[in-house]
């Protein structure tokens, strides 16, 4: 019975020495309260984005728990230190994502720690709302490479608009071979937007000149376009482009397609095979892909039947109807002539049966469709040709698809113009790329895989894919 009675009283100190939390076992080291060392006094962030609180408490009898309030932000948290062994040390590191829809500029965070004796220290965490994430985005600005053709007079318009969304601070342009340099620091749209556009003159040389444009904003965040000035005669491009806009910045708005890529035929002389969708439409010609500057062939206005590479007093050609045009020229005689045609290759047999599997009938037909097979894309699988974001066909014109979709900016994509298929099968037509960055020209079944094309503005998109000219376009609507 000794024995026995000896058990249980050995049981029952267990149990209640184990049901003891650490708080009520601990012995006192220096009876301080704990310290506590932030990672920042001051978090800049922005509404609907996350942040970290960070710092490093301390405690040498042992921690408790940390405490986060604010309550202007919904913020409530206590995070518990006593769940494993004494805790001494602990590097806070918490994420939290304020609501898209808070009002307000600043919140002061509090962190109280408590250690396990029960003293407590606090410190505050101000957090404000002017974080600045987004680096100035150029909407129009030189090509990578810029011809400007020697004159008596040789001048080169830099033009170039560049916007942010908190604040720009200032931006520089400079031209080191001619000891150019300027640097603007007053901006309009309440600081927000540079429209920049200066004539400067250049030697009447044949010289090349590298130019420079570094645009920073209030956040230190910098944005840096360089292009490459050849003065020279009037050149045979290697690339031309139709261009059927009449706002620059469409031009740089473009994940791609803006403007068109024709075909160069000859010496001098270029082909450009074009759907105009409405009577009317107006066209140019440029060698550069961002602006219309400084060349843009239209027609002279002292002659009608020759061109000007003039972009101040060109002016369009415009296309009497609806439908596909073909438009000759000669750069260096200015001679041009356009003539409408119809296509000879046959669409795209939308709605028709297509077999899931050619060789064994029995398994089905369903209706053909295509569609965009990728990355990226709302509303579609990734690379699943089973789930495609599906293209519609132009009522008015067999060879034209087009889809819309909103986008996020930031939101990368890369995708191919593909046939859906239920199994997620592979079947031919597709499309895919001229190459894998900045594509001009769709490859039917052929060609690369894309790049990713990175979305830089919020918004409602457009996606256009002419499968007789085999191009495409991508390009915001609102």
């Amino acid at each position: 019975m000794r024995g026995k009675s000896l058990w249980r009283f050995a049981l029952i100190l267990f149990f209640l020495w184990s049901g003891c939390s650490k708080e009520d076992n601990y012995s006192d080291v220096d009876g301080l309260v704990p310290t506590i060392e932030l990672g920042t006094e001051n978090i800049k962030t922005e509404a609907g984005r996350g942040f970290v609180i960070t710092a490093k408490v301390a405690d040498s009898d042992g921690l408790k728990s940390i405490h986060l309030l604010n309550q202007d932000i919904y913020l409530d948290k206590t995070i518990d230190l006593t769940k494993d062994s004494t805790i001494f040390e602990y590097d806070l590191n918490y994420l939290f994502t304020t609501q898209r829809s808070l009002e307000g500029d600043s919140f002061p965070v509090s962190i109280e720690v408590t250690d396990l004796g029960g003293r407590s220290t606090s410190a505050t965490i101000l957090v404000t709302m002017d974080g600045d994430f987004v680096s100035p985005v150029f909407t129009i600005s030189p090509d990578d490479e810029v011809t400007v053709l020697l004159k008596a007079e040789t001048r080169l318009n830099v033009k170039f608009t560049v916007e942010d969304d908190k604040a720009l601070d200032r931006v520089s342009i400079a031209i080191p071979e001619i000891d150019y340099t300027r640097e603007v620091t007053t901006f309009s749209n309440s600081g927000k937007t540079l429209d920049f556009n200066e004539s400067i003159t250049l030697p009447s040389e044949l010289a090349s000149y590298n130019l420079s444009i570094v645009a920073t904003d209030r956040g230190g965040l910098e944005t840096t376009k360089s292009s490459l000035i050849n003065v020279s005669e009037m050149p045979d491009f290697p690339k031309m482009y139709l261009v059927d806009v009449d706002d620059p910045a469409k031009l740089n708005s473009d994940l791609f397609g803006v403007p068109v890529l024709i075909e160069h035929t000859g010496e001098y002389t270029y082909k450009a095979r074009y759907y105009s969708e409405a009577a009317g439409t107006e066209i140019r010609f440029a060698p550069q892909k961002t602006d219309f500057s400084p060349i843009c062939f239209g027609k002279d206005p002292e002659n009608m039947d020759l061109l000007t590479d003039d972009p101040n007093v060109s002016l369009p050609i415009s296309l009497p109807e609806r439908g596909y045009y073909q438009i000759d020229f000669n750069v260096k005689t200015g001679v041009y002539s356009f003539n409408t045609y119809v296509p000879t290759d046959t669409p795209v047999a939308i709605g028709s049966d297509m077999y899931l599997d050619s060789s064994r009938p029995a398994e089905g037909t369903i209706p053909l469709q295509i569609g965009l097979v990728g990355s990226g894309i709302p509303g579609a699988g990734n690379w699943n040709t089973a789930e495609p974001l599906v293209l519609t066909q132009d009522s008015e014109n067999p060879y034209l698809f087009s889809v819309e979709m909103d986008l996020e900016a930031g939101a990368e994509l890369g995708f191919i113009i593909q046939t859906k298929h239920s199994w997620g099968w592979w079947p031919e037509p597709y499309w895919r790329w001229d190459r894998a960055n900045d594509p001009e020209a769709n490859i039917s079944n052929g060609g690369e895989n894309p790049g990713t094309w990175t979305v830089s503005r919020s918004g409602r998109y457009m996606f256009k894919f002419d499968s007789h000219l085999k191009r495409s376009k991508f390009y915001p609507i609102d």
